[in-house]
């Protein structure tokens, strides 16, 4: 997860401050993470189709109130029964919004599928597992009431970029691990047939590699991820058996869903998370399509996916798409796709 460059101005009031615990370092990392999420959306913003409806903040959840969003496309329900990808957001685990890539999305639905994009509570606020629960709440509400808003709800595809695909994985593994949800203490509310893959950006996947790996010469990230995972796991950073516990990694079985999955080039992440989930799911022969870039001239940065104006990013959205019509359709296949 890179941090973004102007991370470093409110770094240095950190430092300043004196201030050196998690609820504090959290807010930092949010409020800089924040910023970024609003030039985001403007940007995303322009590529925005317009024959695309959007109903806004319905609510799925009451204690703590949550809500989602729904893309579709003017005509839905003229097109029949068409796939739903529901869309987890990143920001650390401390931030982000529902309609940080709403321009993405808004591209997403005008292929004619249905977008739902989830709101979930921040750490430190709450801690793991909590989120998840809330994302299974979340995809109980859309089965449930896949009738008033046309949607199928037997062809749901899971999808989150950085903390959201953490999120993505890690729900994917509870579903169709019943072990590892018996000792979790989680009951899914939908049936693992339902969900037909994954959309995966950018994603932590070994919650301990993940600590592990920070780059220490970069003494920015590492103090950002150090921050990101104390947030998230209750101070839970130092303890690697617990981090492997809750490492979506460590659990994948046959049953785990078909996986699309991509990096950029110039996000740490990419070597030291994306590529060896790519090898875990490999290994179990997982159906994967793993979209990577390592020699390409374009700087392709953590989330790279959202920036449309580069030409890999455009590639790997019509591959999304490809993944997203294959695992509609009977038949598997696995690729791996590294472009110039």
């Amino acid at each position: 997860m890179r941090l973004p460059h102007f991370l470093s101005f409110y770094f240095f009031i950190f430092l300043l401050s004196g201030c050196q615990n998690v609820q504090t370092n959290s807010k930092v990392i949010a409020t800089a993470f924040d910023t970024s999420t609003h030039f985001q959306r403007i940007l995303l913003d322009y590529y925005a189709p317009e024959n695309v409806q959007v109903k806004t903040n319905i609510s799925y959840q009451k204690e703590p109130q949550l809500s989602l969003d729904i893309y579709q496309r003017q005509d839905i329900q003229q097109l029949g029964k068409r796939p739903t990808v529901v869309w987890i957001h990143g920001g650390g685990w401390v931030s982000g919004a529902k309609d940080k890539a709403r321009g993405y999305f808004k591209l997403l639905a005008a292929q004619g599928y249905h977008v739902v994009s989830v709101q979930y509570t921040f750490a430190p606020e709450a801690v793991y597992p909590t989120q998840l629960h809330q994302i299974n709440n979340a995809l109980a509400f859309i089965s449930q009431n896949s009738k008033e808003y046309h949607i199928d709800s037997n062809q749901l595809f899971l999808a989150g970029d950085s903390a959201g695909a953490n999120l993505a994985s890690h729900y994917a593994a509870l579903l169709s691990n019943p072990t590892f949800a018996k000792q979790s203490e989680f009951s899914p509310k939908i049936q693992a047939s339902q969900l037909k893959g994954l959309i995966l950006h950018c994603g932590i996947y070994d919650m301990n590699t993940f600590v592990n790996t920070a780059p220490d010469e970069i003494k920015l990230i590492e103090w950002g991820v150090n921050t990101l995972v104390q947030a998230y796991t209750g101070n839970q950073k130092d303890n690697t058996e617990y981090l492997k516990l809750i490492s979506p990694a460590q659990h994948l079985t046959l049953q785990y869903p078909p996986v699309f999955i991509s990096g950029g080039n110039k996000d740490f992440l990419t070597d030291t998370q994306s590529m060896p989930f790519v090898k875990a799911l490999q290994e179990k022969k997982i159906p994967v399509d793993a979209v990577f870039y390592p020699n390409s001239r374009e700087w392709l940065v953590h989330e790279y996916q959202f920036f449309m104006i580069n030409k890999a990013s455009r590639k790997t959205f019509d591959k999304t798409i490809q993944f997203i019509d294959r695992y509609t359709q009977p038949g598997n296949q696995q690729t791996l796709v590294l472009e110039n």
